[in-house]
């Protein structure tokens, strides 16, 4: 992950992300606004050893700060809090959020020196999101 930290990356298409928000309870505004947002995403390293993933925009932030392959609680977005677990392996970041109602996402995020792709999925959710971002330069 090395390469990737400090990195921003900007959203620029989505396949099936407004599906998998209204299937976890998203209502239809805030799934329009979150499916326009000209989102950032970041990782970054901390001086303790615990990283920070990040999501800003203009209306909208959110971050997380973890150790890699440690529960935490997180609060998402949304405001709802999920408990959680982040792991790397290679270039690739896996986020797992179970919900309260023990729903279970799965969000990979895939780093490459010019690109980001998230590949999202949840029990029960029959499609896969997908999000691509560009480094932002």
């Amino acid at each position: 992950m090395e390469d990737f930290l400090d990195k921003e990356y900007l959203l620029v298409s989505n396949e099936n992300f407004d599906d998998y928000l209204a299937f976890i309870g998203i209502g239809y505004l805030h799934r329009k606004l979150a499916i326009n947002l000209k989102q950032i995403q970041c990782l970054v390293r901390n001086v303790d050893g615990t990283y920070t993933f990040s999501f800003k925009s203009k209306f909208a932030n959110s971050e997380a700060t973890f150790t890699p392959g440690v529960d935490f609680v997180e609060t998402k977005a949304d405001g709802v809090k999920v408990k959680a677990l982040i792991t790397f392996e290679g270039n690739k970041m896996t986020h797992t959020q179970i919900e309260e109602n023990g729903r279970t996402s799965k969000h990979v995020r895939e780093f490459f020196n010019d690109k980001l792709i998230v590949t999202t999925t949840a029990e029960g959710f029959d499609k896969i999101s997908t999000r691509v971002y560009e480094l932002k330069r």
